[in-house]
């Protein structure tokens, strides 16, 4: 026997994983197996779609407190519509704005054992849907339910529980429980609570720890939700919101902590340095390179800070009085920081950057430098590949004053003040140059002209 016997050849057909399409033709005798074979060849074909896509939230789903519903006892979440994708390819559309009660599991009719329908994400594993005090993800999943009653001949009296006239394929919300008390340095009375556990959803020691060896590669998982897939939460579901419940009530819902946008398949990630470090081949394999999955966590990380933000400046009554490293212990590589400028509330330049290193210094007599607001755009861009800034360790960062913005101000326009930031990482971008430069809003130093 030819050693070549059982390997496939070119243009020879390989049928295993292959999607089976019922063939119709004159004559042949239909069953409903038949049609449900090829109902199923179509999600199959669907689901290859949407795994190319990827997983995530494309639109929507927003997830906040019901301001018309939400009670401390019988908390309530309104969800935006929108659209997801989960790990399995399947799309989930909630079509309206919808109000979820977070304290009591649906209980439906009984759909009987009917198993008509193609169903790949059914049983999931049990989620906690009692109410309770803890932190908790909020995840939309596919849900199937049946309509009305289609006429049947009656030859097959054993298939009468299946004369359902439509299976709709819905969605429904789950809420899991996570343990983060686990971690001794996650204490729920902290003002830094809600940022340190956002930064264990992002897996924040995991990425570190990947930076020791630059020959490393990211661990195929990280972060807490990832840890939720290991157990409660299923590939079919998508988590939406991060949610810290107290015995007073919600107290807070941190969307972007754990809602990630669509993440396409990483193609360059499959090679290992395990098998030659030098190849350059394999180069898109380093753990300091900025891949797609950190990509995505660096938006959700700049999404989750101006969340929080506003959820901090609609709280306090004296914002001017705040400093970030009071209720952040992690910055991400970009953000904009709203500053007081009445009657707009806001912060203060000097208060909420105090402690963290900045050029020129607070003191140093200069003013925070401009920067033209067209290039924050490109400056985000640059940011995002940078990992997020830890103020524990004291390292720079870049704050800009927009000219544009604080010109505005000054001509007596109704806007809000602003500062932006950006990692220490990046290279200083805020220089005046020819035919751009203005006298009143670029940066000059007395000895070497325009910085």
């Amino acid at each position: 026997m030819s050693t070549l016997d059982n390997v496939l050849q070119l243009q020879q057909p390989l049928k295993d994983g292959g999607i089976r399409n019922v063939n119709f033709f004159n004559g042949r005798l239909l069953t409903g197996k038949d049609l449900a074979r090829e109902q199923q060849a179509h999600r199959q074909a669907d689901a290859r779609l949407g795994l190319a896509i990827g997983d995530g939230v494309a639109f929507g789903l927003e997830a906040a407190r019901d301001p018309d519903l939400d009670q401390a006892n019988a908390p309530v979440l309104r969800v935006r519509a929108g659209l997801a994708i989960n790990r399995a390819g399947a799309t989930l559309r909630l079509n309206a704005d919808t109000s979820v009660a977070l304290t009591r599991r649906f209980d439906g009719e009984d759909g009987g054992d009917c198993q008509c329908v193609f169903a790949q994400c059914n049983p999931m594993a049990d989620g906690v849907y009692v109410a309770g005090a803890g932190v908790y993800v909020l995840t939309i999943a596919p849900a199937q339910s049946s309509e009305g009653r289609a006429p049947s001949n009656g030859l097959d009296p054993s298939n009468v529980r299946c004369n359902t006239d439509a299976t709709v394929e819905a969605v429904q919300f789950r809420l899991l429980a996570i343990n983060p008390l686990r971690f001794a340095d996650l204490d729920p009375s902290s003002p830094l609570f809600r940022n340190r556990l956002a930064y264990r959803c992002f897996g924040i020691e995991a990425r570190e720890a990947s930076g020791f060896d630059p020959w490393r590669v990211d661990p195929p998982s990280y972060g807490l939700v990832d840890e939720l897939r290991e157990g409660a939460l299923s590939d079919c579901e998508v988590p939406i919101a991060l949610i810290y419940w107290t015995s007073a009530g919600i107290n807070f819902v941190d969307t972007w902590a754990v809602r990630r946008k669509l993440l396409e398949p990483d193609a360059l990630s499959g090679f290992s340095f395990q098998r030659n470090p030098l190849d350059p081949a394999e180069l898109s394999s380093f753990a300091f390179l900025a891949r797609a999955r950190r990509l995505v966590e660096a938006q959700a990380m700049c999404a989750q800070f101006q969340q929080q933000l506003a959820d901090l400046l609609a709280a306090s009554a004296a914002p001017t009085v705040l400093a970030a490293k009071q209720h952040f212990r992690y910055l991400p590589p970009f953000g904009v920081v709203p500053l007081q400028s009445m009657p707009l509330r806001g912060f203060d330049d000097s208060q909420f950057f105090a402690g963290i290193p900045r050029r020129p210094a607070p003191g140093s007599g200069q003013s925070t430098p401009f920067i033209d607001v067209r290039q924050l755009g490109a400056v985000q861009q640059q940011a995002l590949a940078h990992a997020p800034g830890d103020l524990d360790q004291n390292e720079l960062l870049w704050v800009w004053r927009p000219w544009q913005n604080v010109q505005a101000y000054r001509e007596g326009r109704p806007v809000q003040l602003m500062l932006a930031f950006a990692s220490g990482q990046l290279p200083q971008v805020a220089v005046a140059r020819w035919d751009m430069a203005r006298l009143d809003y670029s940066n000059f130093d007395s000895c070497c002209g325009a910085l």
